[in-house]
This record gives C-alpha cells, structure tokens and sequence, in this order.
C-alpha cells in the first residue's frame, strides 16, 4: 500500500552546488555517517542514542540528496545535524584563527604592495 504522504509535507529543492564541493560534502557525511554508526553500536554508552540515530538518519538523507542532486525541505532534523557538525568543524580547525590571520595577513600584503586597503 502506498503512503498518503511520503515525503512528509516536505518539498524537493535542487542543490546546485559545484562538483567540488558535492565530492567534499559526500566525504564528510560519509565519515560522519559512520562514525555515529560506530558509536551506535554501543548506545548504552552515549548520552543521547535516540539523537545520534536521527543524525544518522540525516546524513543517509543527506548523502542521497547529494547522489540525486535534490534534497527535501525543510528537514529540521538534518539541519541541525550539519549545524552542530559545521561549528565543531570550525572549532576543531581554528576556522575564525585562520581567517583572522588570513585577513591581517593579506591587509598588510595589499599595503605593502600600495593597494588600498
């Protein structure tokens, strides 16, 4: 039987991203997929199981969204997955450090090159 309702109110969007940015973001849900998966495997460790099961179902959403070129919104539960994924990304790679120093780096480059700044 068919459901009244399959994609849950949602709608499909195009995601019209660069090919580039499609391989990076196949990588990174990929290994986050996996690695709640790897920790879903003994989820009387975790604080939260029943929250690392939805993430691991959003990024399967995600990464076939990605494969088809289309994802469906809104999808509050994937959105906040790539949220908390995207600020522990930025904290573990000193993201606001790097372009700090990229942008007092480059001032300083366009003064001593006589460009304005």
């Amino acid at each position: 039987m068919a459901e009244k309702n399959p994609t849950d109110g949602r709608r499909a969007v195009p995601l019209d991203l660069p090919p580039s940015q499609v391989t990076i973001l196949s990588g990174l849900l990929a290994d986050w997929y996996e690695d709640v998966r790897r920790d879903l495997t003994h989820p009387e460790k975790m604080r939260n199981p029943d929250l690392a099961r939805e993430d691991a179902e959003a990024f399967e959403r995600l990464l076939s969204g990605l494969e088809l070129g289309q994802i469906l919104v809104p999808d509050e539960a994937a959105r906040a997955a790539i949220e908390t994924a995207a600020n522990a990304y930025d904290e573990a790679s000193d993201y606001t450090e790097i372009v700090a120093n990229h942008e007092a780096l480059h001032g300083l480059l366009a003064a001593l090159s006589g460009e304005a700044a």
